[in-house]
């Protein structure tokens, strides 16, 4: 009964002082506690970060947040250290909160006998002004050495998975920082306006076809409306490539830029059935002088790009895809993703296997409080994406940012089995994670494209430097694994404990077991971590 006293009140509160426009977080197994009560309403739920006050006219997330680990500490620092925010500044119609973030872990990368370590200190603002504006600011200063197949990745793509530039740190480590925020603003009854820096997520799953929260942060302007079962939400943003510069010998300050527009309509169909249907056009601003800018075409924010995009004789490159959800009974749903990036019918049934036949799909299932047990989570999931796809014939153009995928970690010409387990037992978590994955890599010392690395061209290609892509190996006879036959066994076990469920903050205890063998590789990882974690973020190692 104290329990419900207490959210009755909270939702009160927060009802009358609070606009709420700002995000819950990006992140898989901090959204389980609310994910379970979207369960049999009209949320919807496709789109991330999920926005709280578009949630909070069903469910008041920060009254089940109190109601799950309530907030019954008198001592101060008890108060701060397990369920509040360091700082909170309150009035009539305003609210502030900020906390530190910090990762301090140390661990083992046994095959190559590497001490590893996490050093990561920031804080996070968030705040709400009045009934219609909010705000959130984060910003992270890492130091890291990470484990041997990471490094690699590291190494040749400059980048720190979704987190950064990896600047050189003590020979052996990377220095990489990570800020993002925006301001929400509510105009009107049905429309909410983001602008900021930062990154989204569509589907609901652990992975994304459409657009997954894999890349590093970009600015963007997101503009969502809502109206009897459909939410429409428009997204424009800047991607940049970060080596077409350098590696062009183009004397020229900061990275290449390219857009991105995209339209994704989300529509509850029924009851149980959620289907949305997403476009995207990444298009990009040619730096020569004299020569096209930025095309206005693609603000449009009704227009449907694919034939916008043919209308005007455009070279840019234009997916579109589905999106779908069906509750099922016991608190469980199916839900699966269509993508398609170039498509002929015609070609397709003439069953050449044509290099253009590029499309992915994803089917997977999810269930809360499985098999009778509160707070276990299972999730079985399912992806395979053709040769080529997100890749296009200017690379330029790829659908990809930082030098990373704006979908999937392993880009294209792959097929993924992911199981996953979470268990919550008051403050105690526990989260496990098998993935399977075969793929068709670069064969070494062969400059021809067999369609995995979407930075790579689909078809020959001549750089301004005078480089010329070699392309694809042919136009049919396109096979999916082909070049070098790659395959991953991922395994991975956490266990923590839950020390402030307002940031996040945990221990937490990480194993993980990676196998990777190829035609003419063989990579083992063994590697172990404990540490104090602001687990805000969704970082993907897993690849």
């Amino acid at each position: 009964m104290n329990r419900i006293i207490l959210s009755f009140l909270c939702a009160l509160i927060f009802t009358q002082l609070n606009a709420q426009h700002s995000n819950l977080p990006l992140n898989h197994d901090a959204n389980l506690i609310f994910e379970k009560e979207f369960q049999n309403t009209d949320i919807h739920t496709s789109f991330k970060p999920l926005i709280k006050s578009t949630i909070n006219k069903k469910i008041n997330t920060d009254s089940l947040l109190l109601s799950e680990f309530p907030n019954t500490w008198t001592n101060w620092y008890k108060r701060k250290l397990f369920s509040e925010h360091l700082i909170i500044i309150k009035g009539d119609d305003y609210k502030v909160t900020a906390s530190p973030v910090i990762h301090f872990s140390k661990g083992k990368e046994s095959e190559n006998e590497t001490n590893t370590f996490t050093n990561t200190r920031g804080f996070v603002i968030e705040g709400d002004i009045g009934k219609s504006v909010s705000f959130y600011s984060t910003f992270a200063e890492n130091q890291a050495i990470f484990p041997n197949y990471l490094d690699a990745k590291i190494r040749k793509t400059k980048v720190v998975q979704g987190q950064g530039y990896a600047r050189d740190f003590k020979e052996t480590g990377f220095d990489y920082a990570m800020a993002s925020g925006y301001v929400g603003i509510k105009p009107a009854k049905h429309f909410l306006v983001q602008f900021g820096h930062g990154k989204h997520f569509i589907g609901d799953g652990y992975r994304s076809l459409l657009l997954s929260d894999n890349a590093f942060n970009y600015p963007f302007l997101r503009i969502q409306t809502s109206f009897w079962r459909v939410q429409y939400t428009n997204l424009y943003a800047e991607m940049q490539d970060i080596n077409y510069f350098e590696n062009n010998g183009i004397d020229h300050y900061g990275y290449a830029k390219k857009y991105m527009s995209s339209h994704y309509l989300s529509t509850n169909v029924t009851s149980k059935l959620n289907i949305g249907i997403f476009e995207s056009v990444i298009w990009r601003v040619n730096h020569a002088p004299g020569v096209r800018g930025f095309d206005v075409n693609y603000l449009n924010p009704i227009a449907l790009l694919r034939p916008l995009e043919f209308s005007i004789g455009s070279p840019d490159n234009a997916l579109v895809g589905i999106n779908a959800k069906y509750e099922l009974p016991l608190k469980s749903y199916l839900y699966g993703q269509l993508v398609l990036d170039e498509f002929s019918l015609n070609k397709m049934k003439s069953g050449n296997d044509w290099y253009g036949s590029k499309y992915g799909y994803q089917l997977g299932a999810k269930m809360y409080d499985a098999i009778g047990l509160e707070n276990l989570t299972l999730q079985a999931e399912y992806n395979l994406v053709r040769p080529y796809t997100y890749a296009h014939h200017d690379p330029r153009q790829n659908y990809a940012h930082y030098n990373q995928p704006l979908a999937h970690p392993l880009g294209a010409n792959f097929s993924e089995k992911l199981f996953i387990i979470n268990y919550r037992k008051d403050r105690w978590v526990a989260r496990a994670q098998i993935m399977i994955a075969k793929y068709g890599d670069k064969i070494k010392g062969d400059p021809t494209s067999y369609g995995k690395d979407i930075y790579m061209s689909t078809g020959e290609f001549e750089e301004p430097s005078g480089f010329i892509h070699a392309g694809r190996p042919s136009d049919f006879g396109i096979e999916m694994y082909q070049g070098n036959l790659t395959e991953i066994n991922y395994l991975q076990l956490n266990i923590g404990y839950l020390i402030n469920p307002s940031t996040n903050f945990k221990i937490d205890f990480s194993i993980v077991k990676r196998d990777l063998v190829s035609e003419s590789d063989e990579v083992n990882t063994m590697f172990y971590s404990v540490g104090l974690k602001t687990d805000l973020f969704n970082h993907y190692y897993d690849f």
